[in-house]
């Protein structure tokens, strides 16, 4: 009887001395580690407190105590946060969430000193009723009067200067990337706040691990606009037969998220820009395998995309018909679906004239005269899932395909300047494209140091380019001496690949170790009735196998340091040409210094590869226009290695709304594949050749300043690029030198429920030098635009108006351009009801059949003087239904 009780006693003691410890984690509501939240461990039945503490900067906290009887209560309570009490019956990990308070202290504050922007850990909250005047009508309107934030060219958002990484909606993943169709069609009366996040952590982040998280900006959503189906309905019409029919559809849930979204118009306005396009791509393939730590990246050819996304001012006429899809839905906090689709049809049609000089000063100038009906069809799917599966295990998968249909027809009458010798073509060309594919990752925490991580994706391309052009003379130039060419060129390329990742934590340092595994394969056939030259089938391989060990390291609490070194084996295959291995080290290392509070730095460097593809070693000619075509390549594969410097400068405070930065990059390419040039006035030859030269240096800087005693803010940007290279033009090496420079500055006013204005200049400008033949060839395009936009309300906010004038001064070395006064005004009228009335105009200066511009292009070959036909100015009266 003793000896059981002995057994019993040392049992117990055994578990009592293995369950000493109680620990956890504090996070708010959107999973944001809480520190210096003030933790207590009471006893349940009389509330005496046994201990306490305070969680660290990650959130963590841990007690240690002697004797444990349960049952406690843990409560927690932080200043911007809601208590939290807990009862505890056993001594398993904790995760805390606390709801952020509303403050108490609201009505005491005095409105004239609040801040414009509230900082607490990494999350910036805008205080709204500060910045904004009262004539805000969307998302555009309230993001342009934010300090830091801006919106440029391409609608993207850019905090400090920097693209966001991900948009959220109540702090959902949502439009991520997507910024346009957010900014253009979520209205100002649906948001309640906006945060900027600058160390976001999406579902994927394992506690502890990955701490270098995204920017992100948060919309609030007001509560009487979620869990509800609502949209607006826009018509318009007017001078010119110019419409718009645009009808948007959204519901916020707190578990689920729709937005559908039609837009008919001919307008020129696109539901999506050519960048968002182009990054809704990259979910596909190797991009998965590329992550924050990598020190070298793999290059790979983005093929089949629309050409008309990249159509600017160079067109007569447009209509675009759009149809998009988004749709998210969070059944628990740990799982997530995401749809996207989008459905866009387009036909535009062009007619320019343009100046064509070549640069070997040999060849006769040619005088172009085209016109050209264009048609595009193309779509766009995207499946995503992602399960975090505990605190230690996350999962996720993707599908996606991506399609698109492309027709152009072109009349082109083509005259040499010398003789004025005239050739008429009838060019046509279909391109046809698919892209499919998935890719998976998988993560799991296997103790407090150690992480792993696989990926794998899979992805098939597929492109059909027919190309018909037919002329009233023969193509002597190709040796066909007939009118007529058709050529059909297939592509396909299958790619798949294979990661894995381990990431240690030691003490004050980081440890990854990364290993990839990437095979392409590669095939172009082309078919032709020129000759047997333009006859032939190629297939292309790379294996790549890279190994990279990262190692990151607080040296002291104001430095830090990467180093990275990575080691890749490459496999290059072409069928009875070459079989290539290629073997490098790729080193890297970046430091970073804060030197301030507010003030920081950091320099880096990286040695990177770029990898050739099929095109750069065609067995056969392969026809690219009416007179240009590229030559059967005699290339070899071999290692093409570029050197990578960086630094920055960062600045902000923002008790004083100050955030500025400073960086400069420059590249030095050791070997690359460039072009050769074997020109005539009938035609041009074009082949690849190796060159061991070519480099760019690129300053950018930032600067944003909303002032205090005066309702004013300064924005300020710049970037300037100073680029050398080397072409080859008849086989004679040519030095090229580019100087390209931008700069932006405005004056914004901060006027409550009155006239405001943003005033400024945009000043672009373009210098090219090109040394050929012993010639000296020099060209300068200069654009500065001074502007300014006016906005406000009327009869006690009935009317809402904005008017904008840009006045285009143009200074080029070859022609002259008379200035161009763009201005455009938008009226609307807000009534009780559900309907609203507007007047929407563009360009109202140049409503007329034939509005021309005038515009400059240059590459290795030749300078492009263009007159452009451009959409005319128009003048709609439009009705917005709201519901």
């Amino acid at each position: 009887m003793r000896f059981k009780i002995y057994l019993f006693l040392l049992m117990f003691y055994s578990v009592n001395l293995h369950s000493q410890e109680l620990k956890g984690k504090v996070i708010d509501e959107m999973q944001r580690p809480i520190s210096n939240a003030n933790i207590q461990l009471l006893k349940l039945e009389n509330n005496e407190l046994i201990t306490f503490s305070k969680s660290n900067e990650i959130g963590f906290f841990s007690f240690k105590i002697k004797e444990i009887s349960f049952p406690l209560v843990l409560k927690i309570t932080h200043f911007f946060y809601e208590k939290q009490e807990l009862e505890i019956f056993s001594l398993k990990d904790l995760n805390v969430v606390l709801k952020e308070r509303v403050n108490e202290l609201k009505e005491v504050v005095i409105e004239k000193k609040q801040q414009d922007i509230v900082e607490k850990n990494d999350t910036l909250t805008y205080n709204l009723n500060n910045l904004l005047v009262g004539s805000e009508l969307k998302l555009k309107d309230i993001l342009e009067k934010l300090p830091g934030i801006t919106i440029d060219n391409n609608k993207k958002i850019k905090f400090k200067g920097v693209i966001i990484d991900n948009l959220l909606i109540d702090g959902d993943e949502f439009f991520k990337n997507n910024h346009q169709l957010a900014i253009e069609n979520l209205t100002a009366e649906m948001i309640e706040k906006i945060q900027m996040l600058k160390n976001y952590k999406d579902l994927s982040n394992i506690d502890g691990f990955e701490n270098n998280g995204q920017t992100a900006l948060n919309i609030g959503i007001k509560k009487k606009f979620r869990d509800l189906f609502k949209g607006n309905f826009d018509a318009e019409g007017g001078i010119k037969e110019r419409y718009k029919l645009h009808s948007n559809l959204y519901n916020f849930g707190k578990k689920s998220k729709l937005n559908i979204i039609t837009d008919f118009n001919n307008l020129n306005e696109n539901i999506f820009s050519p960048i968002d396009y182009i990054e809704m791509r990259k979910i596909a393939g190797k991009n998965l395998l590329v992550d924050k730590f990598s020190t070298g990246i793999t290059t790979s050819n983005e093929n089949g995309l629309p050409p008309f996304i990249f159509s600017q001012d160079n067109i007569n006429t447009i209509s675009t018909k759009n149809n998009t899809v988004n749709f998210a839905k969070k059944p628990t906090k740990n799982k997530r679906f995401e749809f996207i689709s989008i459905l866009n049809q387009t036909r535009l049609t062009e007619n320019n004239k343009s100046l064509q000089t070549f640069l070997d000063r040999v060849s006769s100038a040619i005088l172009d005269d085209y016109q050209s009906i264009g048609k595009s069809l193309y779509s766009s799917n995207i499946i995503k899932f992602e399960n975090k599966i505990n605190d230690k295990d996350y999962f996720q998968t993707n599908g996606y395909l991506f399609m698109s249909m492309d027709e152009q027809n072109q009349d082109l009458n083509n005259v040499i300047v010398d003789n004025q010798d005239q050739t008429l073509f009838k060019n046509q060309t279909e391109l046809n494209s698919l892209k499919v594919g998935f890719n998976g990752t998988y993560k799991s925490k296997i103790s407090k140091i150690f992480l792993i991580e696989g990926a794998v994706f899979n992805d098939y391309s597929f492109n059909k380019t027919d190309k018909n052009f037919i002329s009233n003379k023969n193509f002597i130039g190709f040796d066909f001496d007939e009118k007529n060419i058709n050529q059909t060129t297939n592509y396909q390329w299958i790619s798949f690949g294979v990661k894995a990742k381990a990431s240690i934590k030691l003490k004050k340092s980081d440890l990854i170790v990364k290993f990839n595994s990437i095979i392409d394969n590669e095939t172009l056939t082309n078919n032709s009735n020129i000759s047997s030259d333009y006859k032939f089938k190629d297939t292309f391989s790379i294996l790549s196998n890279n190994l990279s060990v990262s190692f990151s390291s607080t040296l002291t609490k104001k430095i830090k340091s990467t180093i990275g070194v990575e080691y890749v084996n490459n496999n290059q295959f072409k069928p009875n040409t070459f079989n290539e291995k290629i073997n490098l080290i790729l080193p890297s290392i970046n430091l970073s210094f804060k030197i301030l509070e507010k003030f920081s730095c950091f320099i880096g460097y990286s040695m990177k590869q770029n990898n050739p593809n099929i095109n750069n070693f065609i067995s056969g000619n392969l026809l690219e226009n009416q007179r240009t075509f590229w030559l059967k390549s005699s290339l070899r594969s071999q290692e093409m290695l570029s050197d990578n410097f960086n630094t920055g400068l960062f600045y902000t405070d923002i008790t004083k709304n100050i955030f500025a930065n400073f960086f400069v990059m420059y590249n030095d390419n050791r070997n690359q594949i460039i072009n050769n040039f074997i020109n005539s006035n009938i035609v041009t030859q074009q082949e690849y050749r190796y060159i061991d030269y070519g480099n760019s240096l690129i300053f950018n800087s930032f600067f944003s300043k909303k002032l205090k005693t005066i309702p004013l803010a300064v924005n300020f940007s710049a970037t300037n690029t100073f680029s050398n290279s080397k072409t080859l033009t008849n086989n004679l090496l040519n030095d090229n030198s580019f100087n390209q420079n931008s700069f932006d500055f405005s004056l914004k006013s901060y006027f409550k429920n009155k006239i405001n204005f943003d005033i400024g200049i945009i000043h672009l400008s373009n210098f090219n030098s090109f040394e050929a033949q012993n010639s000296l060839n020099k060209s300068k395009l200069i654009t500065t635009s001074p502007f300014i936009k006016l906005d406000g309300t009327l009869f006690s906010k009935k009317i809402n108006w904005k008017l904008n004038t840009t006045y285009h001064i143009f200074n080029s070395s070859f022609s002259n351009s008379n200035p161009i006064l763009d201005t455009s005004f938008k009226i609307n009228y807000i009534t009780k009801s559900k309907l609203n009335f507007y007047l929407n105009s563009n360009n109202i200066f140049n409503i007329r059949e034939n509005n021309f511009k005038n515009n400059f292009m240059q590459n290795d070959l030749m300078t492009q003087q263009i007159i452009m036909n451009t959409l005319s100015g128009f003048i709609n009266l439009g009705i917005t239904y709201s519901y």
